[in-house]
Order: structure tokens, then sequence, then C-alpha cells
């Protein structure tokens, strides 16, 4: 019998797809060696999680660490790309993650649980 098993744990938010107004998913990440390094994307959002997040989020300034365009599967695989709309990663939310990584990212999509106002991108563990 397989049995999945989900943990919570909190992750910065440093993009979305969709749009600051309508945000579809979360693209969640961690700070390693001092660099905001992509590690997962949610599953999507709920009107409600979606409309709670767009009033906290903040687009992006210069210096972003990363890409327009991200491919659409964990591995790459895709050809298809997806745009990220990157925000400043000022924002801790809350997600359910299973436990296999793969090469320091989340293999499966995580699963948005609500955010973290009460906590800042330096209370998140690498």
């Amino acid at each position: 019998m397989k049995v999945k098993s989900r943990e919570s744990t909190e992750v910065i938010v440093g993009a979305v797809t969709g749009s600051l107004a309508r945000p579809e998913t979360v693209v969640a990440g961690t700070v390693r060696a001092g660099v905001l390094k992509i590690i997962g994307k949610t599953t999507p959002l709920s009107r409600t999680q979606a409309a709670e997040l767009a009033q906290a989020l903040m687009p992006a300034g210069p210096g972003h660490p990363w890409p327009d365009q991200v491919a659409s599967t964990r591995f790459g695989s895709s050809r298809e790309k997806v745009t990220l709309v990157k925000v400043e990663p000022v924002l801790v939310v809350e997600v359910l993650a299973d436990a296999a990584l793969d090469s320091g990212g989340y293999r499966h999509p995580l699963r948005y649980v609500r955010l973290r106002r009460d906590l800042s991108p330096d209370d998140v563990q690498p």
C-alpha cells in the first residue's frame, strides 16, 4: 500500500503565475548561499486564496534573480514555458509538501495553506 505523507512547511513567495491581481499559483523559493532559489510551485489557488494573496503582493524591482520564464514541468522535460510574474520576496506562505526532493526542490506540487504575515523570509529554513 502506498501512502503519501505531506508535511507543513513555510516558503518564500518569489513569483506567481497568472497576474498580480489574480495569481493562479505560487512559485516558491528559499534562500541558499545568499541567493533566492526556486524550490517548487503550488497547485492552483482557490479564488479566496488568490484574493488574499493578491492584496499582499508587490511587483519585483530590478535585480530579482529568477528568469522571466521556466519550463512548465519540474524536470524541464516540457517544451512549454510558463511566464513568471516576479514579486518582491517578502511574503511567507505555509504549504503542504511531499517529502520527495530532487536537486533541492520539491518533486511534486505544493499545496497552498495560508499566508503567514507573522513570519519574514529570514524565518524560512533553507
